[in-house]
């Protein structure tokens, strides 16, 4: 019995041959050739920061200065912080009174209620609240941080399968009935898509061999995962991501007078077939 925790998704002729539905469809010889194939499904949270700045007479005094902490979630957050000081600059609050505004509650009459009453002001004068009286202020630039999670969930299939006018249909027929938009298997997990470096027949020499899933190749599918990644963080700063990639191998069997048949199987383990058109 095989150890290999994918084998239950590994498409094989014994097992195009063991279905009998799937069977019918095709010719009951061997194919011609056998391409072994992978569809690349990435699933990715991540957390993209955006900033700007403004310049403010004043700011609160429990506001901290630097970056926000990383996000531990995948929720969004908006922040302020102090991004400089800017020192003194003569107070444009109090420019009529220096160090002093005209009180709202008597509007500078200094009474109220039909001018019954003194207001609580000095002369209708109270001390500006944005200089507190010093008739200067230090200004500041402020950071304005807004944290917004993006979610991408995508499936790649290798170019000359999906250019192929045959196939055009079906990356959308498995991703419906793959069902790709939920959780995937663990077992088709892939954990390492570097590509294997290793050495050649001349002295020193090396070269990278693209990785495989369980001798399915994926084509152009991973440069192009790794295209739409660096799309998806343009023009932030990405403060939080989480990255799961899956393979989903599938055959194309080729026959002489038969069109060609792409097999995968499903996640309940069934035969799946789609004819090229």
């Amino acid at each position: 019995m095989s150890t290999n925790p994918a084998v239950a998704f590994l498409p094989t002729i014994e097992k195009l041959r063991a279905s009998v539905s799937a069977d019918a469809e095709v010719p009951p010889y061997a194919p011609q050739d056998v391409e072994r194939l992978a569809m690349l499904v990435v699933q990715v949270a991540l957390v993209r920061r955006t900033s700007f700045t403004e310049e403010v007479a004043s700011a609160p005094g429990h506001l901290e200065r630097g970056e926000p902490p990383m996000p531990n979630d995948y929720e969004p957050r908006h922040h302020v912080r102090i991004d400089e000081r800017l020192g003194g600059a003569t107070c444009l609050a109090c420019t009529d009174r220096p160090g002093f505004r005209r009180c709202r509650v008597c509007g500078g009459r200094g009474r109220i209620l039909n001018d019954n009453w003194l207001c609580s002001c000095t002369a209708g004068w109270i001390t500006c609240s944005t200089c507190g009286g010093r008739q200067e202020n230090e200004r500041v630039r402020l950071r304005y941080y807004s944290d917004v999670p993006a979610f991408l969930n995508e499936a790649y299939m290798p170019t000359h399968i999906s250019q192929e006018p045959a196939l055009f249909r079906l990356e959308t027929m498995m991703e419906e009935n793959l069902l790709l938009t939920r959780a995937l298997p663990e077992e088709l997990r892939c954990h390492d898509l570097t590509g294997e470096v290793v050495g050649t027949a001349y002295r020193g020499g090396q070269r990278t061999v693209r990785p495989l899933f369980h001798g399915h190749d994926f084509g152009d599918a991973i440069d192009k995962a790794l295209a739409g990644l660096s799309a998806v963080g343009a023009g932030a700063s990405v403060v939080r991501y989480q990255i799961h990639a899956y393979a989903w191998p599938f055959l194309r069997l080729r026959w002489m007078d038969h069109p060609d048949v792409i097999m995968y199987v499903d996640r309940q383990g069934a035969v799946r077939l789609f004819r090229g058109q």
